[in-house]
């Protein structure tokens, strides 16, 4: 009997503390696997609880392996082919949910293969609320058992050496499963198998679009792909399809605990007032961009410490992944442009920031696709952008140095890119930092009394 691996791309799957339901789903799935199976989990720089909740899994179950990789399921899923050791890779969408059923017809089908290769999918069953989604199932299933072309809600599977060979998924944002069974197909067409038992997958989309409109959309995008539109320009026909905002600001901050804030005030201000101080940054920023649509990314803290901290502020809270600050940036941007058009980046210690630079800031943006506020340290306080550039983002940037500003444009002109640079502005670091926004009226002098109600 071939050995199984199955890969499992997440992205933001646990919203909330104590939501067990992908727990649940993958303990489940533990329970299917032979002596030689295995599971690995691959994150995808999720910003809520998923990444803490794959670990917790991976080190109570020795079949589990948890892994990150860049966003993209197409990249997700080769990281964890990559890792992989067995014989057939079995591709499974963290919304779709594989039965015991199903995988002993799976097993039984591979089981009289032997070692010879295999590729495929299953049948698919969409579990939502539309009438039309068992009419749409019943379609999807006839159309991929003629024409050898799955898709990724059917679970598609196929030989780790035939996989190789194909070099992995296509790294592109739309259509990598379609592309993927086009070049199998081609390669070992005798090879194509279709599991009549059906894995179970969700119908939110439908739903929550409607079911006619979703139904249209994926077949005009299928014809545009079988036109030869590239799967790049699809992606951006695909945002433009979906309702943007025109503006997201993300904050960065940490919790205001003393020694992990602010900690090179210390000599100046102590541990426990530097967390008072990094509580007044946040605090106040947040209040100067009323009437914004803003969100913060945060490091560190409870739900709950989080939940009294904002207290009465409408605003939304991601936890900032693993990685220098460049990926954790760049997951912010990929994050945020799926749904806004433009997408500021700021720090809580931009004292001198004003809704009015925000606007200037913005329009710059608009017209030149990138725009920064550097630092008067070597840094920057802000950056806006209306797409990814991930050059910006490399690990290769010293992060957290006076450099950074410089190794930002450097990078930008070796990729023959341009970006607005407004005027420089006063973030807060050292001492002499303070006293200056202090003596500038950046900063109240009575600040340690703001926002006592917080505390």
């Amino acid at each position: 009997m071939p050995s199984v691996s199955i890969v499992m791309p997440v992205y933001n799957e646990v919203p909330a503390a104590g939501d067990n339901s992908l727990s649940n789903r993958i303990q489940a799935l533990v329970q299917l696997l032979g002596p030689g199976d295995e599971l690995l989990l691959v994150d995808g720089g999720s910003t809520d609880y998923s990444w803490p909740v794959l670990q917790t899994l991976a080190e109570k179950h020795p079949q589990i392996t948890a892994l990150q990789s860049g966003k993209g399921r197409a990249q997700q899923m080769n990281a964890g082919a990559e890792k992989a050791h067995g014989d057939v890779l079995l591709f499974l969408h963290a919304d779709t949910v594989l039965g015991q059923h199903s995988w002993r017809d799976f097993l039984s089908r591979l089981s009289i293969v032997g070692g010879a290769p295999v590729w495929g999918r299953f049948d698919v069953c969409i579990e939502g609320q539309s009438r039309w989604l068992p009419i749409v199932a019943w379609f999807m299933n006839q159309r991929s058992r003629l024409s050898k072309i799955g898709t990724g809600d059917q679970a598609l599977f196929c030989s780790r050496g035939l996989f190789k060979q194909l070099g992995g998924f296509p790294n592109q944002p739309l259509m990598e499963d379609i592309e993927l069974c086009k070049r199998l197909k081609q390669l070992a067409p005798r090879a194509f198998l279709a599991i009549a038992s059906p894995v179970y997958t969700s119908g939110r989309r439908w739903d929550l679009n409607g079911a006619w409109k979703t139904i249209v959309l994926m077949w005009r995008f299928r014809f545009l792909y079988w036109r030869g539109v590239p799967a790049a320009g699809l992606a951006r026909l695909y945002a433009d399809t979906r309702q943007k905002l025109p503006v997201t600001v993300a904050v960065f901050a940490k919790y205001p605990q003393a020694g992990r804030v602010k900690t090179r005030l210390a000599p100046l201000l102590g541990a426990e007032q530097c967390a008072v101080f990094a509580r007044y940054l946040l605090l106040s920023t947040l209040d100067k961009l009323q009437g914004v649509n803003v969100v913060v990314w945060t490091d560190g803290g409870s739900a709950e410490q989080w939940a009294a901290l904002l207290k009465g502020r409408t605003v939304l809270r991601y936890i900032q992944p693993q990685g220098h600050l460049g990926v954790r940036m760049q997951t912010a941007v990929e994050t945020h442009l799926n749904n806004s058009e433009i997408v500021v980046l700021l720090g809580p210690d931009a004292v001198e920031f004003t809704q009015a630079d925000l606007q200037k800031l913005i329009c710059a943006a608009r017209q030149q696709g990138l725009a920064f506020i550097p630092a008067h340290d070597g840094g920057y306080v802000a950056l806006a952008c209306n797409r990814s550039v991930p050059e910006i983002f490399s690990e290769t940037i010293q992060w957290g140095t006076a450099s950074v500003a410089e190794q930002t444009r450097t990078a930008l002109q070796h990729k023959g890119l341009q970006a607005l640079w407004l005027p420089p502005q006063l973030d807060i670091d050292e001492p002499a930092d303070l006293e200056k926004a202090i003596g500038l009226a950046c900063v109240p002098a009575d600040w340690p009394a703001r926002y006592s109600a917080h505390e």
